[in-house]
């Protein structure tokens, strides 16, 4: 990541043209100009030239982006804004600290097994004291209000076993990678924290449609989150040293390919992996030969092992839409994969919903410095998603699926939100 001084030449790409206000989901709900992306780009500029200060007001500009990267897209001038907003975001923690409970919680992310995993199983028995089961059983609601939960927001439960400890995941782990059969493809599986410790049906079925589909699979042991909240949040220190972790574990996996059920562990290991560690050529060289082997479990599937799926069946279609993670529609530029392996499921319709790339408010953090925002910007999609008349949202974004979810509960939405691979 380039410090704010070496992108002068991306702010003062920005001439104001008001483009971006149309795109940002932000703005859409706020409604004023330091909620736009050229707002904030205005900030930045400011900041750097000294006429402004690290202020409270200043921070908190910055944290109300989503780092969706909606306003990049669209640019005449191709600023790339999502840059500028994280390495302003980064230089506000390298002066005044990430805050202590981000700090600690990222750091322990680095090891699944460490604080942070022993924790959650600590936390998986106590969820049934602090949290009660929401209506059709869509997730948990606290009890009592909470710090990051409140009173009312919508939570995954912890999984009874996480992914990585199940025995039958177990079995595929190999810090050398698996040997694989004459003529197949070796893949490893990288699973990710919403995976791991919340959705590990999700990771069973990846691995299930990859070794359908003709493959070897193995999932490396040693693999740590992949960085990217802290990543958002600007604490770069500690999304380098996970970025540093993963870089050993997939290298060591020896797999011809690496696949991942989560768009935004799918960006970060393929673009932002590389970027934190440039600042030494040979890890950013190991980085992007790791990179460019990365896949979306829906690219992996159609694009280099030819999955077909069973498709088609007797009786009543499921209507389903889908939602457009931006780190994985925007940022990885798949649109039509996830969409194609929804069309292959047995019974299922996909219908359009409006703007299905539109944010759903969980980028950036926003879910958690401004969670009121963030559900806002969840009710616009919760809307277009009624309005569509679906009976299942499906998206590629664990989180995505924990927003979605939330938002709807709120709406009052009644639709059902699953993993696209959970359709197949």
């Amino acid at each position: 990541m380039k410090p704010l001084n070496l992108l002068k030449h991306e702010i003062d790409k920005c001439v104001r043209c008001g483009t971006c206000r149309s795109t940002c989901p932000t703005t859409k709900v706020l409604g004023v100009e330091t909620a736009s992306p050229r707002g904030r780009v205005s900030l930045v500029s400011a900041y750097s030239s000294g006429e402004i200060g690290l202020s409270e007001t200043y921070l908190k500009h910055l944290r109300e982006c989503t780092l969706c990267g909606a306003c990049r897209t669209n640019c005449p001038n191709g600023v790339d804004t999502v840059s500028i907003f994280a390495s302003a975001r980064a230089e506000a923690v390298e002066k005044q600290g990430a805050p202590l409970a981000a700090s600690l919680a990222f750091r322990g992310l680095r090891d699944p097994g460490g604080i942070v995993g022993m924790g959650l199983k600590l936390a998986r028995r106590l969820q049934g004291l602090l949290f009660k089961d929401a209506s059709a059983g869509a997730g948990l609601v606290s009890r009592f209000s909470l710090p990051l939960v409140g009173n009312g927001r919508l939570i995954p439960p912890l999984a009874g076993t996480f992914f990585l400890d199940l025995p039958e995941v177990r079995a595929y782990e190999s810090s050398k990678g698996a040997p694989g059969e004459a003529g197949k493809p070796r893949v490893a599986f990288y699973a990710g924290c919403g995976v791991n410790y919340l959705m590990p049906w999700v990771g069973t079925k990846s691995v299930e449609l990859i070794r359908r589909a003709g493959a070897v699979v193995s999932v490396p042991g040693g693999q740590a989150c992949c960085g990217m909240p802290a990543y958002a949040m600007g604490d770069l220190a500690a999304a380098r040293e996970m970025a540093r972790k993963n870089l050993e574990a997939l290298e060591s996996s020896g797999a011809d390919l690496i696949a991942t059920s989560c768009a935004t562990c799918g960006h970060g290991l393929k673009s932002i992996m590389p970027e934190l560690l440039s600042d030494d050529p040979g890890l950013k060289l190991r980085a992007e030969k790791v990179a460019s082997r990365v896949r979306d479990i829906s690219e992996l599937l159609l694009n280099d092992l030819g999955f077909r799926g069973a498709g088609g069946g007797s009786g009543a279609s499921t209507v389903v839409t889908y939602h457009d993670p931006c780190h994985l529609g925007r940022a990885q530029g798949l649109r039509e994969a996830p969409r194609e392996l929804i069309k292959m499921g047995r019974g299922t319709v996909l219908k359009e919903m409006k703007n299905p790339c539109l944010c759903c408010g969980l980028g950036g953090g926003l879910m958690y410095t401004n969670y009121e925002l963030s559900m806002e910007i969840a009710g616009k999609k919760a809307e277009n998603i009624k309005k569509s008349g679906a009976d299942v949202v499906a998206t590629a974004c664990p989180g995505c699926i924990i927003q979605l979810k939330d938002g709807l509960h709120r709406a009052g939405v009644q639709t059902e939100v699953k993993h696209v691979v959970e359709l197949l």
